[in-house]
């Protein structure tokens, strides 16, 4: 679910506006819906756009079409690339307002005085343009106290198409990671429900949807362990105990063994790791304020404990080798990982990675952002690359993307693993779910499939460049340990 927007749907449920909400990745007809609930609307009317970076090129198309359809509607704007691009954004035409940062304070405020003629210049946290010049009030204040704001509207985003078993119980992150783009949004500032609202959404989840397992989508669950223990109670005082299972993200530098022991009997199961990389230098240069000898160590606790343990590496940033890339391989073997995820590295504006990486020369912007994808080398034909938005001084794409592959196929080249994967529809919740039912299941078949056929055209190019043209550093015995699934040793 797109949570941000769920949150501004229910702070305009709440204040009584009548609200409508589209998802393009799930609506075919965007245009055509519109089209029908303008006959239930007031002039003027007011299309807003949530806008990731990767989405630009189709926000941009869509609005200018509204704009075209219905010349005296107002288009807005918000999300983490408006954010950190407000002018890039607003040099369309079309476009009259840019919603910067967390928009619920100033929602009701914008829209009233929109729909009654009124200025609304003087509101916090909009850009827009006057005379030709560009206006960036000054922001608003963040949201202190989450609780104000009301219960999460999930009767917005319909279970057929949602996967609506996930919660976020917090924003802001007082970490400088250089790769974040949340804290465009979010800020610095960790903020965090109380355990009572969490619960209740909890119980909610779980007599009124049947979800038996949910997903905490917090950036970093465990950053006040009082809150945290505060929710076991109300988890166990609520009689949810036994009844739902959880996974979660955290931070290798947060955990204990305690914490980690009383969480899992509660019920959670899957821990998920940014570990990032298997380099401490690097693991300095991307400030994530940990080490990699404590995600280790915090792997090591959850696997004794009982955990699934999931995480995700960034390959080809700054100042890093292959060397420290087929680290990483070896040190998901070595930790016993169950799923991990193998991005390149993607320098989204507002962070400080698209500063370094237009600084370094290594940034590369395909059209309106289009090739910003961090799981390209994944999901991309294999005869038709997608360009990566950043290349590491020292690296090239090709070597990149090739060590990419070859730890996909290291680590998931294993039957048991595979199987796991399969059987065990949560193990991999953070980014792979087969599905809770037969129908859910069947859904995913096609794609599955297709997957399925291009993968193998993907390790044969692999093979090719790596071992018979010789193009990568990987060595034909490293390679052949793609295929040693009793081992978790890799040798380089």
């Amino acid at each position: 679910m797109p949570l941000g927007v769920g949150c501004l749907l229910g702070v305009a449920e709440k204040a009584g506006i009548p609200v409508r909400f589209i998802d393009e990745q799930v609506e075919n007809d965007v245009l055509g819906l519109v089209g029908k609930y303008v006959q239930q609307m007031k002039k003027p009317y007011i299309f807003g756009f949530s806008v990731l970076t990767i989405a630009l090129k189709s926000a941009i198309s869509v609005s200018r079409e509204l704009k075209r359809l219905y010349p005296d509607s107002i288009i807005i704007f918000g999300g983490i690339h408006p954010t950190a691009m407000p002018e890039e954004v607003l040099s369309y035409d079309h476009i009259d307002i840019v919603v910067r940062g967390e928009a619920e304070k100033i929602l009701v405020s914008l829209y009233r005085r929109i729909k009654e003629g009124k200025d609304f210049s003087d509101l916090e946290s909009i850009s827009y343009k006057r005379n030709g010049q560009f206006v960036h009030n000054k922001m608003c204040p963040i949201f202190e106290d989450l609780d104000i704001l009301p219960d999460y509207p999930y009767h917005f985003f319909p279970p057929e198409h949602y996967e609506l078993g996930v919660v976020i119980t917090s924003r802001g992150c007082p970490h400088e990671c250089i790769f974040c783009s949340n804290r465009v949004i979010t800020g610095k500032k960790y903020r965090f429900r109380k355990a009572e609202a969490v619960a209740g959404d909890l119980e909610i989840l779980y007599k009124k949807y049947n979800k038996k397992h949910i997903t905490f989508i917090d950036d970093n669950l465990l950053v006040d362990k009082k809150r945290i223990y505060l929710l076991i109670d109300e988890i166990k005082k609520r009689g949810l105990y036994g009844k739902i299972t959880f996974d979660f993200q955290a931070r290798g530098d947060n955990v204990n063994y305690k914490l980690l022991k009383d969480l899992y009997e509660v019920g959670f199961k899957t821990m998920f790791l940014g570990i990032e990389t298997s380099s401490e230098k690097i693991m300095r240069t991307i400030k994530k304020n940990e080490t990699v000898a404590q995600c280790i160590e915090a792997v090591r606790m959850a696997k004794k404990i009982g955990f699934q343990v999931s995480a995700t590496f960034i390959y080809g940033l700054p100042g890093e080798t292959y060397l420290d890339r087929l680290g990483c391989v070896k040190l998901s073997r070595q930790l016993g990982l169950d799923t991990v995820r193998y991005n390149n590295a993607t320098p989204y504006p507002g962070t400080e990675l698209y500063k370094i990486a237009k600084q370094d020369g290594g940034l590369h912007i395909d059209g309106l952002y289009e090739n910003f994808y961090s799981v390209s080398t994944l999901i991309e034909n294999p005869f038709r690359k997608i360009p990566f938005s950043y290349v590491s001084k020292g690296n090239t794409e090709a070597q990149i993307r090739r060590d990419i592959l070859f730890s996909f196929f290291s680590f998931y080249l294993d039957i048991a693993r595979l199987k796991n994967t399969i059987k065990q529809p949560y193990q991999g919740a953070q980014w792979f779910n087969r599905g809770e039912n037969l129908l859910k299941i069947l859904k995913k078949i096609s794609a599955l499939l297709f997957l399925g056929l291009l993968l193998p055209f993907k390790f044969m190019q692999l093979f090719y460049y790596s071992v018979i043209k010789k193009e990568t550093s990987v060595s034909f015995s490293y390679f052949m340990n793609v295929f040693r699934w009793d081992s978790k040793e890799l040798k380089y």
